[in-house]
């Protein structure tokens, strides 16, 4: 039997150049998941900060003001590489650049959160800001009825290198004596070195879509930059369908960010211990390798539009049952403070996170390459990415009622973002959004 027949790649006409662009996906992980989600919230709260009032805002605080600079900048920048071709050169940098100020933060002390902020903001702008150039490339690389399964088998193979991480992350905790939070910093250097390894690939093979010829003179790149933005604002009425899948993915968004960045805090305070959270993360990891499955099997075939309403369903249940666990924790707590409450149901949580992270992220990302006029990609994908970045903004009033109120009032804040973003999709009209692109 010939097993490359199964492939999600096989009759792809560019191999090469999807594996070195599946290569940056599988470089940023480090970043995502051993800073962002797994170790430096975590090393913030406990080394830098070491105040339990303010960490969970400080947290937000840092990673917000990062993902604001990285929204503000995020259309003009795609916008200026459409304009240039230039997307895999501000790739690269960004993704050098995240690599080696990854590796800087092992010089961070306790207590130095000056030091701290200035070192993490740049590095999760320069992540970020990577992540759209690296989104933008998919409408050129698959076809239209391969987008699907092709961000899906990326985000699979994401998911794989991070599984990897995680392990070789718990081994040397157990065999160097790095369980301690303040001997975390070999895992930032890791991290780094990690990032930039996984980026030469990428450099190497990956090339930039060829331009569209133009009689037009060569015009001055910001002017150039903020030219297209507007004219793309201007004629939003035309792809209202694409828009309106930007507004839904902020909504729903918010609560794949939050897990994102709180599952690790969430974990440690119903009970787990430093290795336990990374088996934690682990199992959210594998789950999303599995979600990132689903996209790749069937959303080409059920429809971009129907993929999403099934996933996020899938995550509004979720959202609403972790926040009936920490109803029922914090109940038992107050009842009986002495004895532990059962953990088995956050295994379970875990998994439907996990899958959730996966499928939707994947679905998403291919159902805004669906939608993606020709020549507009690096453009499109940068207001993408705003929004995506907005979503870290919108965090924080999850951070603000988890400090003052409760884990339980927080997660019920979750879930109704995430049902927002449900209604709103249901109004995406996919074959009107698909007319409006070849128009």
């Amino acid at each position: 039997m010939n097993l490359l027949k199964f492939s999600p790649l096989k009759d792809v006409s560019n191999p090469r150049q999807l594996w070195s662009w599946i290569s940056f996906d599988v470089a940023n992980q480090s970043f995502t998941l051993l800073i962002n989600t797994l170790l430096f919230p975590i090393f913030l709260s406990q080394v830098v900060v070491r105040d339990d009032s303010i960490d969970d805002r400080v947290w937000a605080l840092a990673f917000g003001s990062s993902m604001l600079i990285t929204a503000i900048f995020s259309p003009i920048a795609g916008a200026m590489a459409d304009e240039r071709a230039c997307k895999k050169k501000w790739m690269i940098g960004t993704g050098l650049s995240c690599g080696l100020l990854t590796c800087a933060l092992a010089l961070i002390d306790s207590g130095n959160l000056w030091l701290a902020l200035l070192l993490y903001v740049p590095a999760n702008f320069a992540f970020s800001i990577g992540e759209n150039f690296l989104a933008s490339f998919l409408p050129s690389l698959a076809r239209q009825d391969q987008v699907g399964r092709v961000s899906g088998f990326s985000w699979a193979c994401a998911y794989t290198a991070a599984l990897l991480l995680l392990i070789i992350t718990a081994v040397m905790m157990l065999t160097c004596g790095l369980q301690a939070v303040e001997n975390w910093r070999p895992f930032f250097v890791f991290a780094g070195l990690w990032f930039i390894a996984f980026t030469i690939p990428t450099m190497l093979w990956l090339k930039d879509p060829p331009m569209a010829e133009s009689n037009l003179p060569r015009r001055n790149l910001i002017i150039a930059g903020f030219g297209r933005l507007a004219d793309s604002l201007r004629h939003i009425g035309q792809h209202r369908d694409l828009a309106l899948l930007l507004i839904a993915s902020l909504f729903y968004g918010t609560g794949m960010t939050v897990i994102v960045f709180y599952a690790s805090k969430l974990a440690e305070e119903f009970g787990f211990t430093q290795v336990k959270l990374v088996l934690f993360v682990a199992v959210i990891t594998v789950s999303g390798v599995i979600g990132t499955i689903v996209p790749t099997l069937f959303q080409d075939r059920i429809g971009h539009r129907r993929s999403i309403l099934i996933f996020t369903t899938l995550w509004l249940f979720t959202a609403l049952g972790f926040a009936g666990y920490s109803a029922l924790h914090s109940a038992h707590l107050a009842q009986h403070p002495q004895s532990a409450f059962p953990v088995w149901p956050l295994w379970l949580i875990g998994n439907l996170l996990g899958f959730g992270l996966g499928s939707l992220g994947s679905a998403n990302r291919a159902f805004v390459s669906y939608l993606t006029p020709s020549g507009r990609e690096a453009e499109t994908f940068g207001i993408w990415g705003l929004v995506w970045k907005i979503t870290a903004i919108t965090t924080f009033p999850f951070a603000w009622v988890k400090d003052v109120v409760g884990n339980t009032e927080a997660l019920l804040l979750l879930a109704a973002f995430v049902a927002v973003g449900l209604v709103l999709s249901i109004f995406i009209d996919e074959k009107r959004g698909s007319l409006a692109r070849d128009a």
